[in-house]
């Protein structure tokens, strides 16, 4: 297991650079891109979840950002950490940067995610199938310039692939700032363009006016600047069912509610993928999986 912390890298060095950098390139250039681009059986072989229906819809290309968002407490971050475990075990280089969190903590949990139980014990098996995975060694905010300077530092130095951050909240503190965010936004997806990383940024929806999450956001909900709608190549929304677990807590064993989904994940905007879409999930609180089926067999990975 890896881990990276402040004092290895030299945030000047990495800082975007606001210099403009002239790429012209021939028309005929693009010849073998244009042909692939044009063939209507190219298939797009980036990587994506190997365990839930989201692999039939979503891809994780390079030099791309995803949006994943929710409103608060409705497993956003849970989901991106299986995420995660499951693009380190694919032999994808992954970085997670969870602000809000100690190392340990989310190794813990994605611990339960790749070992399948409540109580991991082959921390052996975990820690060989991660190989792939880092930490930033974090807990607290990190301005933009920071953040972005521990990308391409993982991207350069570690041959990275996947960046999750979490949260934008934790870059971008106040929510008035909206011109900071919005060029925030800008930078990200210029720096996953340039790098070729495929960033993972955590954001927050808008609690609705009248206080009822009882329907699934959709990419207007996101709280701050409508940059990271327009600008991020693909935005995901993650709901929880907060209303069934209400009527499970208040009448165990209630048939109607258990076959209702635990959560719905919705592929709302994908600027290079067909896909677009929801995705109904069970969740399983011993793992803390989100599974395809109610009944989903829940094993080892």
């Amino acid at each position: 297991m890896n881990t990276l912390a402040p004092d290895d890298i030299d945030f000047a060095a990495y800082e975007w650079q606001t210099e403009c950098k002239a790429k012209l390139r021939s028309a005929a250039s693009y010849a073998e891109a244009l042909a692939l681009a044009l063939e209507p059986r190219q298939q797009d072989t980036s990587p994506s979840s190997f365990s839930t229906k989201l692999r039939q819809g979503l891809r994780f290309r390079p030099g791309e950002v995803t949006a994943w968002a929710g409103y608060s407490g409705h497993r956003k971050s849970m989901l991106t950490g299986q995420m995660a475990v499951e693009l380190a075990k694919q032999q994808q280089r992954t970085l997670v940067v969870s602000l809000e969190m100690v190392p340990a903590t989310t190794l813990a949990r994605m611990a339960r995610q790749f070992l399948g139980t409540a109580t991991p014990r082959d921390l052996a098996r975990f820690f060989d199938g991660m190989k792939a995975l880092w930490l930033f060694d974090h807990v607290g905010r990190l301005t933009p310039h920071q953040t972005l300077a521990v990308c391409r530092y993982f991207a350069e130095h570690h041959a990275g692939q996947q960046v999750f951050i979490d949260s934008f909240m934790m870059v971008c503190g106040s929510e008035e700032s909206l011109d900071e965010q919005k060029q925030f936004t800008t930078d990200l997806v210029r720096m996953a363009q340039e790098t070729g990383l495929h960033v993972h940024l955590v954001a927050h929806c808008r609690k609705p006016q009248s206080g009822d999450e009882s329907k699934p956001p959709g990419k207007h909900d996101l709280r701050g600047t409508a940059a990271i709608t327009d600008q991020c190549h693909n935005v995901v929304t993650v709901w929880a069912n907060k209303a069934k677990q209400k009527r499970l807590q208040d009448h165990p064993g209630d048939l109607m509610a258990e076959q209702e989904p635990d959560a719905v994940v919705t592929v709302c905007k994908q600027r290079n993928g067909s896909y677009e879409g929801g995705f109904k999930f069970w969740f399983d609180p011993q793992s803390l999986r989100l599974l395809d089926e109610r009944d989903g067999e829940v094993s080892p990975w």
